[in-house]
């Protein structure tokens, strides 16, 4: 994600880089459709080109924060919108509430997925979500990238960063920097306690091909929540309950109530869906299926 032995400009074309394929997978999966998003340029400016969707997204990265910019036309922004919003692709002349509401979330989506690969290589980091927050740094990476949709659209979407955040971030990591054994060491999805006892006897493969064709419950946990009997008592239509996981935080995907992987919500032809960011090894999840 980062190369140290680099400078600034060759990282954050790396950086941007990253972003891009992160963002093509997120819209291939949420809105269903064969796009290519291309990383064209960066450059330096010193000031940001305000489009009709403009907002910031904040990431944390080893307690750096850095502000991610996202500016594009109507046309474009409107088409994300309405495949968001299980359309054909039509676009607008001005957005609509329901149009930023959606590309928060589609965005929110794949920045949430950035930073999780951003974890998976060894940094701490987290998504702090949507701010129309105005700039206040007077110099800027500005990144580029071409969006084509096959047979619906095509456009631009200018990033931003601050030079200033960003130079920050690395001489951070530079700091922060640990033996690579420390920083390549992942920490497990989930732990399986090892058996404490071992039959000598083990079953045959054949054995267990025998159970492939058994029904299991599969199901996805957002978070979860302990609440009084008052509160559930009070509860009522529009009422709001808060949940123990970010939104940055991967789904837990469990099976027999037992977790065996992680993954990002996604939409599929106009149901929900999970994307699998977390795994672990076949044998792994037949042990921990098994008690």
């Amino acid at each position: 994600m980062f190369d140290l032995a680099k400078n600034i400009n060759e990282n954050i074309q790396i950086f941007f880089t990253q972003e891009a394929i992160h963002l093509e997978e997120t819209l291939k999966k949420a809105l269903n459709v064969d796009c290519l998003i291309k990383f064209t340029k960066v450059q330096t400016v010193d000031s940001v080109k305000k489009g009709d969707f403009f907002g910031k997204f904040e990431i944390d990265i080893e307690g750096i924060k850095l502000g991610l910019y996202l500016s594009m036309d109507a046309k474009i922004a409107s088409t994300l919108s309405d495949l968001m919003l299980m359309g054909p692709g039509q676009t607008k002349e001005n957005l609509e509430p329901d149009d930023i509401d959606s590309l928060k979330e589609l965005f929110s989506q794949s920045f949430g997925a950035f930073v999780t690969a951003i974890r998976e290589s060894g940094y701490k980091a987290s998504f702090d979500g949507f701010a129309q927050t105005e700039p206040s740094d007077n110099t800027f990476f500005e990144s580029e990238l071409e969006i084509i949709i096959s047979n619906i659209a095509s456009g631009s979407i200018f990033q931003y960063a601050s030079t200033k955040e960003f130079e920050m971030l690395l001489d951070n990591l530079k700091v922060e920097l640990t033996p690579a054994e420390d920083k390549t060491t992942s920490t497990p999805i989930f732990e399986i306690e090892e058996e404490k006892h071992h039959n000598t006897n083990e079953a045959p493969k054949d054995n267990l091909n025998l159970l492939m064709d058994i029904d299991l419950n599969a199901r996805v946990r957002i978070g979860s929540k302990q609440m009084l009997l008052k509160d559930i008592v009070k509860l009522s239509e529009g009422t709001i309950i808060d949940l123990d996981k970010s939104v940055d935080e991967p789904m837990e995907i469990l099976v027999n109530g037992k977790t065996v992987a992680k993954g990002i919500v996604v939409v599929v032809g106009g149901n929900f869906g999970i994307k699998i960011t977390h795994i672990g090894t076949k044998e792994d999840r037949i042990k921990s299926l098994g008690g």
